[in-house]
């Protein structure tokens, strides 16, 4: 029996860590059953080399998603279009970014868009995003809300190595202009004073790990360690292995959590400060621009519980089990 195709709409194919993870998901769980491709075979405008039409030729359904997809102040031209319409359409573990406010006609767009019937499931990583698109879209089937589905991952093993603790370090390059590291910087010197190791780790890999490992070069520690890899695996298990982490990338502090890993966020984001609120660790919000970041840490700084780690686990799982449900009967 030939298995369904579904296509993949995301952020995908320029080395972002969280996204490529979320491929690693959709992998992980949907692989046995289906067969999965990336629809986008473009890294920039606009995206299809040829009419979106042949690229859902022979696609049985459609997954947009995760991360961040609904702006609400503009409509991208990669992950809504309407010609997807044409299949079914799941929308799978997105966020609402409201730091930039909204606009009229992105609202109405998005609006149409999802009150389309072929819209089939409907899923938000956060209760805040839920809420925020049925006030405002009115969709015409309400999202659900789960947890981020990069919690439904099986991670490498990652036993904290033998030697001093480790501090990780994720920075990232942001319009090719150097961040004040000023805090962070002051963060790693206070953890070199209570016996630590920094381990820097460039969460990126492709395009866009190329431009992180070229500003890891601000944070000048000497002696530090520096992960830098194509490969997921390599960069998930190297946060494990910390004792803490700072990271300026949401899916660091989703990995870090996922292994126990307290993070400091150094972006408090709507989807960080969801986040943290979900795990009750509003301790951990903090900035680049934090001159009492170096206060928030220390080695008593409590770890990630086991029973936390478990709830946002079951809670991906929800996720990806509704999403297989629905594919399955998705004509």
């Amino acid at each position: 029996m030939n298995k369904k195709c579904i296509g993949l709409v995301g952020f995908f194919g320029w080395g972002n860590f969280g996204d490529e993870l979320f491929i690693d998901v959709y992998r992980q769980w949907l692989e046995p059953e289906f067969d999965l491709k990336v629809l986008n075979d473009l890294t920039q405008k606009p995206y299809f080399s040829r009419p979106v039409s042949e690229f859902l030729e022979g696609v049985d359904a459609v997954i947009i998603g995760g991360g961040d997809l609904v702006m609400p102040w503009t409509v991208s031209d990669l992950y809504w279009k309407k010609e997807y319409l044409e299949k079914p359409v799941h929308i799978c573990g997105v966020g609402v970014p409201t730091w930039k406010g909204s606009t009229a006609p992105a609202v109405e767009y998005m609006r149409e868009f999802l009150s389309h019937p072929n819209v089939r499931y409907f899923n938000t990583r956060d209760r805040e995003s839920a809420e925020w698109i049925s006030k405002h879209l009115r969709p015409r089937l309400a999202p659900t809300h789960t947890a981020d589905i990069v919690f439904a991952l099986d991670f490498p093993s990652a036993p904290k190595p033998e030697g001093a603790p480790i501090l990780g370090v994720v920075t990232r390059d942001r319009s090719d202009k150097p961040d004040d590291l000023t805090n962070v910087l002051a963060l790693c010197h206070k953890a070199l004073t209570l016996g630590y190791r920094i381990r820097h780790i460039v969460l990126g890999s492709g395009l866009v790990g190329k431009r992180d490992l070229a500003r890891a070069q601000d944070l000048d520690i000497p002696g530090k360690e520096l992960v830098y890899s194509e490969s997921t695996t390599d960069l998930c298990k190297a946060i494990g292995e910390c004792t803490a982490l700072t990271s300026m990338k949401f899916h660091g502090t989703v990995v870090a959590a996922a292994y126990g890993v307290p993070s400091f966020v150094l972006s408090a984001t709507d989807k960080s400060r969801n986040l943290m609120r979900m795990m009750e660790r509003p301790d951990l919000l903090s900035s680049i621009a934090d001159k009492h970041l170096p206060d928030r840490f220390s080695q008593y700084t409590p770890p990630i519980p086991w029973a936390t780690r478990s709830l946002l686990r079951r809670r991906a799982e929800t996720t990806l089990k509704e999403l297989m449900e629905a594919l399955r009967s998705a004509t």
